[in-house]
């Protein structure tokens, strides 16, 4: 059977580690994968030396067996072209694959990521393995699509001699002269000036770090390593495998190593791919791998594909009931187009040996593989609609910037709200909002959008700059937040009044900042719980921030807040203002635009308030995710363990329990449903209804070993 990719359907499946297993199991576990419904399979992954255990000797013939058990059963095959972990001999071979410890000294590779995949050596080893696998199977009637490597981006920096050596070209290749690096670096400061490239080392070692300014490069330089390989591995699959698709799991925001996804993605993205682990409850954990979602779609035009996707989890057998198909069913209106559990049976050992599968220890299944099934099941009810994967066109921008992580992580004394957290409170506004949006690169803006959020944008470089003023100058709204504009591209703070740059647009000065649990101006204590009122348009008018109530718009906001910025205003009117008459969000006209700007770090309750001022917000119980995602259809996903009454907009007809919906639906716990107004029509090429969650899972609890 031909599995190629369409991408127009839905795919269900799983993670699979066939040289885990003994090959009489391989026969029966693909089988209850086709009887679960499944049509996906991801392989390959975290097993290089079993398809080559010594240097230029390929051993294909046991994966030729596997490949044909999934063509026979439909499966089609995700490839991982796994160049990581390296080898033993690989290791052997090439003394610069090691990574470094930051006396210099190299460190046994123990476990997987213990390589550098930037060693020239270690390259040429990974890209002729890949070139091998994608060579034998690119005509294989079972091969779908191909995985660029697992989990690129996680591991370690290597502070090898040979690393530090292509550090030193890549700082001369970008400064150019010595001096010009001095000058970045404020070398002048306490004698670490600079004679020569050769000079230079890490700025951090076993006993301290160096300056932050070249510590910000020095991350650069580990991103640009991972960011060139990947690209190098895309190159190798298209030439030797053109036109079959391929994807990524990668661990961009690892934050010990890392790289930049948003400067690299056009180099290697064509799936945009995820390994998705929210989790068993709607907490800041969950909302954290729904934006990171966000993150690796970008300005994508493609779905993204969930190459991981949670089953069990450490130390966790199971969830609740539902919770797995709510996340499966969220992630659609994210763009998803793929659900692939990780992973298949409990493994046995190694470091994951407790991380639950759809099977158990003991090959039986578990409530993890019911989930998945009634995932398989309602996929398919949706992918005959013909409205699946979800297409977007999101007019929310999210401005995201590994740089400004970077940079927020180098001075913890002063950013004091992570990076990653004030991008997540802007993700939990929006998300409480139901609105859709994209995760941008300012510097690369690439489509058109009505409203820009940009929280806690440390680095500003010009660029970005200019493209957040042309944003507003042609009628669109940016809502920024404190600590944003601090830095230009080097690290260096600004020597000119802050927002950096953005001064005249936002139409004001910030004048400084206080911090919870300080003395304020006034001698008294600043309080962690700010209050927050938003004046009435006759309020914000007035030249005076008072606290009449008249002069409010409506009740007090109050939110818990570190850090608070006391601002000049240069031309901005003032929305909001705290209890003590500080301004605490001001908006400022712009050419055909506006600028709104919040006094203090990213808020979600003050976001939300902002947001609802200039966004149409749908009216949705909490809990409730709705979104319209074609003409007279909505999806609704249920993400509590209580069931809840949500408003349609008109009847219809519900595609996943097969019912007919008046002005509202009955969404059972964790449930979900796609409403379609009856004079419209769709496509449904599977037979049956249930409700989600009914019928005949329970069956799938009682069987023998697979």
């Amino acid at each position: 059977m031909n599995c190629r990719f369409e991408e127009h359907r839905l795919y269900i499946g799983v993670n699979y580690h066939p040289h885990d297993w003994p090959e009489e199991r391989w026969e029966k576990d693909i089988a209850l994968m086709k009887k679960s419904g499944f049509n996906v399979i991801r392989l390959g992954h975290l097993c290089w030396d079993s398809f080559e255990p010594e240097e230029g000797r390929f051993e294909f013939e046991w994966f030729d067996r596997v490949m044909d058990l999934c063509a026979e059963a439909g499966l089609g095959v995700v490839l991982d072209l796994a160049a990581r972990p390296a080898p033993v001999w690989v290791h052997r071979l090439c003394p610069g694959c090691d990574i470094g410890a930051k006396s210099g000294r190299p460190v046994p590779a123990v476990r997987r990521y213990m390589e550098d995949v930037a060693d020239p050596d270690y390259q040429r080893y990974a890209l002729r393995f890949a070139e091998k696998l994608a060579s034998r199977y690119r005509e294989h009637p079972a091969l779908m699509a191909f995985g660029l490597c697992n989990e690129q981006g996680s591991g370690y920096p290597s502070f090898s001699e040979a690393s530090r050596k292509r550090f030193q070209r890549w700082l001369e290749k970008k400064y150019g002269t010595v001096e010009a690096l001095n000058r970045t670096w404020a070398a002048q400061r306490w004698s670490r000036r600079l004679q020569s490239f050769d000079d230079v080392v890490f700025p951090e070692n076993e006993v301290d770090s160096g300056m932050p300014e070249a510590r910000l490069d020095m991350r650069r330089f580990f991103s640009d390593g991972i960011g060139s390989f990947l690209t190098q591995m895309r190159k190798t699959v298209e030439a030797c495998a053109p036109g079959i698709p391929h994807s990524s799991n990668h661990y961009s925001g690892h934050r010990e190593l890392g790289f930049d996804l948003m400067k690299w993605a056009g180099g290697f993205v064509d799936y945009p791919g995820i390994g998705h682990y929210p989790g068993f409850e709607m907490n800041d954990k969950a909302h954290y791998a729904n934006m990171i979602l966000r993150e690796r779609l970008g300005e994508q035009e493609k779905p993204i594909w969930g190459l991981e996707f949670q089953s069990g989890w450490h130390g966790v057998f199971d969830g609740p009931r539902g919770w797995l198909y709510s996340q499966a069913m969220l992630s659609l209106l994210f763009r998803n187009q793929m659900v692939a559990g990780w992973t298949w049976r409990s493994m046995l050992n190694g470091e994951e040996e407790f991380l639950g599968g759809l099977l158990g220890h003991d090959g039986y299944p578990t409530p993890n593989l019911t989930e998945y099934q009634r995932i398989a099941a309602d996929f398919a009810r949706l992918e005959a609609t013909g409205l699946f994967p979800v297409r977007s066109d999101a007019r929310i921008a999210v401005a995201f910037s590994q740089e400004s992580m970077w940079e927020m992580g180098l001075h913890p004394m002063h950013f004091r709200q992570p990076y990653t957290e004030a991008v997540l409170q802007a993700h939990k506004a929006l998300f409480r909002l139901n609105m859709d949006y994209n995760m941008v690169s300012l510097a690369e803006l690439k489509k058109s959008y009505g409203l820009l959020i940009i929280p806690g944008h440390a680095v500003m470089e010009k660029r970005a700059a200019e493209a957040v003023r042309g944003f507003a100058e042609t009628g669109g709204t940016v809502v920024m937040t404190g600590y944003s504009a601090v830095t230009d591209e080097t690290g260096r703070a600004f020597d000119s009044p802050c927002p950096g740059g953005l001064t005249e647009v936002f139409g004001l000065r910030v004048a400084g900042f206080s911090r919870a649990g300080m003395p304020g101006p006034d001698g008294t204590r600043v309080p962690k719980e700010r209050e927050i009122r938003f004046f009435g348009e006759a309020g914000r008018k007035h030249p005076e921030h008072t606290k009449g109530q008249e002069r409010f718009s409506d009740e007090p906001i109050r939110a818990s807040l570190e850090y608070t910025e006391r601002l000049e205003l240069r031309g901005a009117e003032c929305l909001a203002a705290f209890e003590n008459g500080e301004p605490a969000v001001t908006v400022h006209s712009w050419g055909r635009g506006r600028a709104v700007y919040l006094a203090a770090e990213s808020s979600q309750p003050v976001l939300e308030r902002i947001l609802r001022m200039y966004l149409p917000c749908p009216e949705v119980p909490e809990g409730v995710q709705r979104r319209e995602i074609g003409p007279g259809a909505e999806f609704f996903v249920n993400l509590t363990a209580r069931e809840i009454t949500v408003p349609v907009r008109e009847g219809g007809q519900g595609v996943l329990s097969g019912t007919i919906c008046g002005e509202k639906i009955v969404l059972p716990p964790f449930g979900a449903e796609l409403v379609i107004r009856q004079k419209q029509s769709f496509r449904r090429e599977t037979g049956g209804t249930s409700a989600p969650g009914a019928g005949s899972n329970d069956r799938y609890m009682k069987q023998d070993r697979a």
